[in-house]
């Protein structure tokens, strides 16, 4: 307390390096409450010896005064109160200086400057100037030689204390950079790990923390360190982590996948793996949840897109056609010949009709493909998202999934009845769209402005050549499809009467042929869709019936649209059936001409098509069955229309054999093609090969030209 050089710092640093804040605080407490009673008791000893306190202190000053004043008389001599009496002094001095070799001139100048020197005042810093010079010189020359070892040494303990520190708690420093390098590379299991233990250094620092608050004891150094170093990490850890969460949010919600593009294990890694992670971590919106509610965001997008570019694209197909030329009777002769007469020959689709006309029917079947086709279609996604919905609701696709720290995230491994109704409602709601968009393409007629429909679709115009065909452009399983310049729209269709006029689905000028054949193709898709959708048995309101009444409906409607528009061109083609007629005889029955036979084949084919039409046929079996028998008005349209067509076509018949040729029209005049008889040799053993219908006999319709005697049982056409 006494000391002019004490140092708090040094003190602290030196006498108290070990010692916590707690204590310290502890101390100056304690010595403050001691200096009090200290200074209390030195007052009372004051008090009763006051006067020995007093007499010793100007014992003090005297002696302090004389150590100060020392050397001054000699030095203050030339202003002295004697100055009167100089010359006695001198002579006094004079006599002095032989005797005493002290009072010598050069004695007597030093003695007062070392009295100065050693006399206790400020300037001498109270007679240790002296020594104080050497001993600076002596500490210089100390911390030139042993400073450097000293301070490396110091310099070796602390960093070895702090290597120590560093090994002991190795993991503590090493989480956050692991943690980084697994968010980086995706690597879900190690970040799983490497938060676990963050989460343990932390639990550790905070059961620390604890017991010292529970204790009332305070906190050594060690600890203050490593709980000051664990709070560092594990806040770097959870902005790390919450990074990651607002990431993995972005990419569950994105993860969208397609049966073409996907495999199973890709599609359950993708959404399972994200959502695992997420409940892993701990979040408070539940991942389940948020990925079945994005997924039918996605898929509602996705059916009003396809459904609303599928009737953009048939519309403008179907106007091109339509304001196309008319195909010949050449042409038409041509496609039912395509038929084979055998019926171990399939016959091919690609010949049925013109090229035009087959691309539409092309683009129409991929178009309903791409929506109902349970593998890969629209259909099928929907149907995998009601069955992963309803794993969820059940919870056994819960099972394997993580609960989180302690369970905090097994709340969300159940989903409330309020979510049960939303899912139900979603998935109602994407067959709605499904289906009313089937049974407005099917029963509503053609769109008069295309203009409405184009602005939600993603449309950009691409040059075409006149041999690029529109289907190209416009391929349902194309990515570059509605690729057409909305400018260039082609006007609507000219209204003539026609029956395919008020079909939307039915491309103009074609034949029944190709129709029956396309339309009982797309039937099969159709009634497999509706069985599939009824299966799902998706409450709508509470009334399980009222869905598959719908899809009854739906079927029902489109299979009488769809034969109501083949009966149209049935009755156009049976006007039209005569052009079979090439007055060949037939080989196997040579009393008659190719026409009956080939007249069996399109009939047998048309038929046969229009029953898968009528009875339609699902590609895969289901729980329900929504495919109801067809209605005796529409088996009576048609019992109609194939008596109509044999009327039509033996009035063809009677036509041809009573003006030849010329019933068939003028083209059919040209000589030299492949349909006209001229004077080749015949093929036909006997001479039945050809037959001239220009030659008539009274007996009967042709007169046959017999290289034989045999005479003809009948007529050759008939």
């Amino acid at each position: 307390m006494s000391s002019t050089t004490f140092s708090p710092s040094l003190f602290l640093s030196q006498v108290h390096n070990e010692a916590s804040t707690d204590s310290l605080l502890a101390g100056l407490d304690f010595l403050s409450r001691s200096i009090e009673q200290k200074s209390a008791s030195l007052k009372i000893l004051v008090e009763s010896n006051f006067d020995r306190f007093v007499g010793a202190k100007a014992t003090i000053d005297r002696v302090y005064n004389e150590m100060r004043d020392q050397g001054k008389d000699h030095l203050e001599l030339p202003n002295g109160p004697q100055h009167t009496r100089g010359g006695s002094r001198s002579s006094f001095s004079g006599r002095k200086t032989s005797a005493n070799p002290s009072l010598t001139p050069g004695v007597s100048d030093a003695a007062p400057v070392e009295k100065k020197k050693n006399a206790l005042v400020k300037e001498s810093e109270y007679g240790v100037h002296g020594i104080k010079v050497p001993l600076t010189e002596v500490a210089v020359k100390a911390e030139e030689v042993w400073g450097p070892a000293l301070n490396g040494r110091e310099r070796e303990e602390t960093l070895k204390s702090i290597l120590e520190s560093v090994d002991h708690h190795r993991g503590l420093f090493e989480v956050g950079s692991a943690l980084q390098d697994a968010i980086r590379r995706k690597d879900h299991e190690t970040i799983t790990e490497e938060y676990k233990r963050a989460r343990k250094y932390a639990d550790e620092a905070r059961y620390i923390v604890e017991q010292a608050t529970s204790a009332r004891t305070p906190l050594t150094d060690a600890d203050i360190h490593m709980v000051i170093v664990t709070a560092r990490m594990w806040s770097d850890v959870e902005r790390q982590i919450e990074h990651f969460k607002r990431d993995s949010w972005k990419r569950l919600t994105a993860a969208h996948f397609t049966n073409i593009q996907t495999s199973e294990d890709t599609k359950s890694d993708e959404y399972l793996s994200i959502i695992s992670i997420m409940l892993e971590l701990g979040v408070e919106d539940n991942p389940i949840w948020v990925w079945l509610l994005s997924r039918y965001e996605h898929l509602k997008f996705r059916l009003n897109t396809t459904c609303q570019r599928s009737v953009v694209e048939i519309e403008i197909l179907r106007r091109h056609l339509a304001n196309g030329e008319k195909p010949s009777l050449r042409l038409l002769q041509k496609y039912l010949r395509s038929v084979p007469t055998s019926s171990n020959i399939t016959a091919e689709p690609s010949k049925l009709d013109n090229p035009k006309v087959i691309e539409f029917w092309e683009h129409v079947y991929a178009s309903m493909n791409t929506l109902l086709s349970n593998k890969g279609g629209l259909l099928a996604e929907l149907v995998e998202y009601w069955e992963i919905a309803q794993s969820f609701l059940s919870g056994r696709a819960q099972r394997n999934l993580p609960t989180g720290y302690q369970g905090q995230s097994s709340v969300h491994h159940r989903l409330t009845n309020e979510n049960k109704e939303e899912l139900e409602r979603g998935t109602t709601e994407l067959i709605t769209i499904l289906r009313e968009h089937l049974f407005s393409f099917f029963s509503d007629p053609p769109i008069e402005d295309v203009s409405l429909l184009f602005s939600p679709l993603p449309m950009s115009p691409t040059p075409t050549t006149p041999r690029t065909p529109l289907s190209a452009l416009m391929s349902p399983t194309s990515a570059s499809r509605s690729r057409f310049d909305p400018a260039k729209v082609p006007p609507p269709s000219p209204s003539r009467g026609e029956a395919w006029e008020k079909y939307a689905f039915w491309p103009p000028h074609s034949n029944a042929l190709s129709g029956s054949h396309y339309l009982s193709k797309t039937l099969v898709l159709i009634g497999t869709a509706a069985n599939e959708l009824a299966s799902l048995q998706v409450p709508e309101n509470g009334n399980n019936g009222r869905l598959d009444e719908a899809l009854r409906l739906l079927l029902g409607g489109v299979r009488e649209r769809c034969a109501q528009a083949v009966c149209a061109a049935w009755n156009t083609d049976a006007e039209k059936l005569k052009v079979l007629e090439d007055w060949t005889r037939n080989a196997d029955r040579k009393d008659t001409t190719n026409l009956p036979q080939r007249f069996l084949a399109v009939q047998s084919f048309l038929l046969n098509n229009l029953q898968r039409i009528l009875y339609v046929e699902s590609s895969s079996k289901t729980r329900v069955d929504v495919v109801v028998p067809p209605s005796n008005k529409l088996l009576q349209m048609v019992r109609s229309q194939f008596v109509t067509s044999f009327y039509r076509t033996l009035s063809g018949m009677v036509e041809c054999a009573e003006r030849g040729r010329k019933a068939l029209g003028d083209e059919f005049e040209i000589k030299g093609d492949d349909l006209t008889i001229d004077g080749q040799e015949d093929q036909f053993e006997n001479d039945w090969g050809r037959v001239d219908s220009n030659k008539k006999a009274s007996s009967t319709p042709y007169n046959i030209q017999q290289a034989t005697n045999k005479p003809p049982s009948r007529t050759a056409s008939s």
